[in-house]
């Protein structure tokens, strides 16, 4: 399995509009795709189209392969990678190979048969990703503090000497009296 990337995830907070009386199906998955940021922004690619084939295959258990999903996005093969990266990063789709007959399918699936077991996946990776990120951040407080505490302890070392010869001048300043 590929080492997931996070650090291109942008979540924005789009809802759904509130000029439509009724909404569709499509219009939902537009807002969940562009809530969790599955679409570059300089994209053209229809990714909630994508998201609404995804379900019905999955339902199927039958897996859409590279060319199939170029198609649904209506970019490159090339730039169907590029895509679908995101995806992938968040746990959401991945590459299977189901036997099927007299060889195996393969292609890429959703990893949950509903869009609330996608967001758990998608929630599971954003927490192991912060708690990681927790983790550095803890190392890299405990050695700010140190550095600052051993800068301090430098520092008042440096001083004692200094605090320590004006008692010893004022100790020769009584002997002399």
């Amino acid at each position: 399995m590929p080492k997931r990337k996070l650090s291109d995830i942008v979540f924005q907070r789009i809802s759904p509009p509130d000029t439509k009386t009724a909404l569709t199906p499509e219009d939902l998955a537009h807002v969940l795709v562009r809530r969790l940021g599955l679409k570059r922004k300089e994209s053209r690619a229809q990714h909630n189209r994508l998201l609404l084939e995804l379900i019905k295959y999955r339902k199927e258990n039958v897996p859409i392969s590279i060319d199939k999903i170029s198609q649904i996005l209506s970019v490159s093969q090339s730039q169907t990678y590029e895509e679908i990266r995101k995806w992938r990063s968040l746990g959401m789709i991945e590459f299977v190979k189901i036997p099927s007959g007299d060889g195996f399918a393969k292609g890429y699936m959703l990893t949950g048969l509903t869009v609330n077991r996608l967001l758990d996946k998608a929630e599971a990776s954003t927490k192991s990703f912060f708690r990681k990120t927790r983790r550095i951040a803890k190392d890299f407080d405990d050695l700010l503090m140190l550095g600052m505490a051993r800068a301090e302890k430098g520092n008042s070392e440096t001083e004692e000497p200094a605090g320590d010869e004006p008692s010893q001048v004022k100790d020769v300043e009584d002997e002399e009296n």
